[in-house]
C-alpha cells in the first residue's frame, strides 16, 4: 500500500525547458556540420579553410551536450520530442471543448428547468443528481478513467449525459412514466457527469502538458491558456444553451420538441467525440495501473484528499464558488429579483444567469493570456475578492427593495468573475500542483458536489423567528437567516486565500526536493 501511495519525481514540470535545451543542442549540433561541410567543399574547391581553435572548444561543448541528452533519456526525463504541431494541438483541444460544452451544455438547460416543468419532483431529481455526482467522484471515477483513458471516459460520460436529457423527453410525453424517468434519469446523469469531468480533468492535464513541450513554454502557463481557452468556450456555449429554449418557444416550439432539441444535440456532440485526438495511457501508467488493486484505483479521490497535506489547504477555494452559488440560486434568483423587480414570474432570472455565464467566458480566456504575466495567485485573489463582495453588497445593503437592474447586474457579474477563476485558474493550478490528475480533479468535483449539497441544506436551515432586516420572509412563508449564510461566502473566501498561500509554499517545497533529487540522479549517471 505504501508503494501505491508514492509518486514519481515531479520531473514533468521541467519537460518543456529542457526539451527546449535539447532541442537546441541539436539544432546547433545540425548547424556545426553544415559548416563543417560547406568548409570541407571549399577546400575540395581550393579555398583555404582557417581552424580558428573554435572546433576544438564545440567538439568539447558537443561531447558534454551530447552526454546530457544521454542522461536525460535515461532518466526518463525527456523523450524524444513529439512531431505535433502546437497548432494541431490546440485546435484539437478546442474542438473537444466545442463538443464537451454542448453536450454539458444541454444538460445545465434541463437541470435549470427541471424545477420549473416537474415542480418538486424536478428539486428531487435535481438533488439525486448532486448526490450521485458527488458519489461517483468519490467513489469509481477514478477507477473508470485510469482503466478508459481520459478520451473513452469523456465518451462514456457524454453518453450517460443523454440519457439524463433525454428522460425529460420521456417526463414529458408520458405523465404516467414521469416520476420514474426523472429520478432514474438524475441518479444516472449524476454517475456520467462524475465520470466526464474527471475525465475531461485528466484530458485538459494530458493536453496541456503536450503543448507545453510542442511550444516550449512552461507546463504552467500551458495549462493557464487552456484552462482560460476551456472555461471561454464552456461559458460561452452555456449561454447559447440556456437561451435556446427562450429562442424556440418564442418560434412556437413545443416543450416536448425543446426537449428533444436539448436531446439531439447531446448525442451529435457525443458522437462527433470520436474524432478527437486520443491520449493513451503510457506504459509506465498502464504497469502502475495493472499493479495496483481495484480498490486502490476506486479510492484514489479519496487518498489524495486524506494523504496531500496541499489538498486540504484547496477545499476552501471550490467551497467559496459552491457556496456562492447557493447564495445566487436560492436568494437572489429566488427572492431578490422577485422583490427588487417585481419579478414573480421569473422572467429576469434567464437574462441575468446569462450575463453572468458571459461574463465568466469572457474572463475565462482573458485570464488564461494574463496568468503567465500575474501569476495565477493573482488571478485567484480576484475570484475569491468578487464572491466577497457579492455576499458583502447584501450584507452593506439588506433592504431588497433598494435594489434595481443595474445594480444586479453588477452582481451578477461578479459572480461571473469569481466563477471564471473557478472553472480556468483554478483547474489550471490543481493540474500543475498535484501529480494524480484523475484524482485531483475527482477531488474537485467532490468538494464542490458536496459543499453545494450542504449549502442547499444550510440555506434551508438557516431559519430566525421574527421578520427583520436580515430575515427574510420567503415567498414559501418561511423565515430565512440571509445574513449567517452570507457571513458564511465571506469567510470562506478569506479562508480560501489564506488555504491557497499555504498550498502553494507546500507546493514549491516539494518542487526543490524533487528537484534537487533529480539533479543527484543526474550526477550519479555522471558519475
Amino acid at each position: 500500500m505504501e508503494d501505491e501511495d508514492s509518486s514519481p519525481l515531479e520531473t514533468t514540470k521541467l519537460v518543456p525547458e529542457i526539451e527546449c535545451s535539447t532541442t537546441n543542442i541539436r539544432d546547433k549540433n545540425q548547424q556545426h556540420q553544415e559548416d563543417k561541410d560547406s568548409n570541407d567543399n571549399d577546400n575540395a574547391n581550393g579555398d583555404s579553410y582557417v581552424d580558428n581553435g573554435n572546433d576544438d572548444n564545440f567538439d568539447a561543448d558537443d561531447e558534454r551536450d551530447n552526454i546530457l541528452s544521454d542522461i536525460l533519456n535515461e532518466t526518463g526525463i525527456i523523450s524524444v520530442a513529439s512531431p505535433i504541431k502546437p497548432r494541431s494541438i490546440s485546435r484539437n483541444f478546442i474542438f473537444l471543448s466545442i463538443l464537451f460544452s454542448a453536450n454539458h451544455g444541454a444538460v445545465v438547460s434541463c437541470l435549470s428547468l427541471a424545477t420549473a416543468k416537474l415542480g418538486d419532483l424536478g428539486t428531487y431529481s435535481s438533488s439525486m443528481l448532486y448526490l450521485s455526482y458527488t458519489l461517483s467522484a468519490l467513489f469509481g471515477a477514478t477507477y473508470v478513467v485510469k482503466n478508459m483513458g481520459a478520451k473513452r471516459a469523456i465518451i462514456v460520460g457524454m453518453g450517460i449525459y443523454c440519457v439524463y436529457v433525454a428522460c425529460f423527453v420521456v417526463a414529458t410525453i408520458v405523465p404516467d412514466w414521469k416520476q420514474t424517468a426523472a429520478l432514474i434519469g438524475a441518479f444516472t446523469g449524476g454517475i456520467g457527469g462524475g465520470f466526464l469531468w474527471t475525465a475531461q480533468g485528466s484530458y485538459f492535464a494530458r493536453a496541456s502538458e503536450e503543448y507545453a513541450m510542442a511550444k516550449c513554454i512552461t507546463i504552467e502557463d500551458a495549462t493557464s491558456l487552456f484552462g482560460g481557452l476551456f472555461a471561454g468556450i464552456y461559458l460561452s456555449e452555456e449561454v447559447v444553451m440556456r437561451l435556446f429554449s427562450t429562442i424556440m418557444l418564442s418560434w412556437g416550439w413545443s416543450w416536448v420538441a425543446v426537449f428533444v432539441g436539448y436531446t439531439i444535440i447531446a448525442l451529435v456532440s457525443a458522437f462527433l467525440m470520436v474524432f478527437v485526438n486520443d491520449y493513451p495511457i503510457s506504459e509506465e501508467e498502464q504497469q502502475r495501473n495493472d499493479s495496483q488493486s481495484v480498490f486502490y484505483k476506486s479510492t484514489v479521490t479519496l487518498r489524495l484528499m486524506v494523504n496531500d497535506p496541499k489538498m486540504k489547504w484547496m477545499i476552501p477555494l471550490s467551497a467559496t464558488f459552491a457556496l456562492s452559488s447557493v447564495l445566487i440560486g436560492t436568494f437572489v434568483n429566488a427572492e431578490v429579483l422577485r422583490v427588487a423587480l417585481s419579478d414573480s414570474g421569473s422572467k429576469y432570472v434567464g437574462v441575468l444567469t446569462s450575463i453572468s455565464a458571459a461574463v465568466g467566458g469572457i474572463m475565462s480566456v482573458a485570464f488564461g493570456f494574463a496568468s503567465p504575466v500575474v501569476g495565477n495567485q493573482a488571478i485567484l485573489v480576484v475570484g475569491c475578492a468578487s464572491f466577497f463582495m457579492l455576499s458583502a453588497l447584501f450584507l452593506t445593503y439588506p433592504v431588497l427593495e433598494s435594489w434595481n437592474l443595474l445594480s444586479l447586474i453588477l452582481v451578477y457579474a461578479l459572480q461571473g468573475v469569481g466563477r471564471a477563476t473557478f472553472e480556468s485558474t483554478l483547474k489550471a493550478e490543481f493540474a500543475v500542483v498535484f501529480q494524480e490528475k484523475e484524482a485531483a480533479f475527482g477531488n474537485i468535483i467532490f468538494q464542490n458536489g458536496l459543499v453545494t449539497s450542504i449549502g442547499f441544506i444550510l440555506a434551508a436551515k438557516l431559519r430566525c423567528s421574527s421578520e427583520s432586516t436580515y430575515c427574510i420572509k420567503y415567498h414559501d412563508g418561511n423565515l430565512h437567516n440571509i445574513r449567517a449564510f452570507e457571513l458564511l461566502v465571506m469567510t470562506s473566501a478569506i479562508l480560501a486565500v489564506a488555504g491557497y498561500r499555504r498550498a502553494r509554499v507546500l507546493y514549491r517545497r516539494e518542487k526543490e526536493e524533487h528537484e534537487m533529487e533529480a539533479v543527484l540522479l543526474g550526477e550519479d549517471h555522471l558519475l
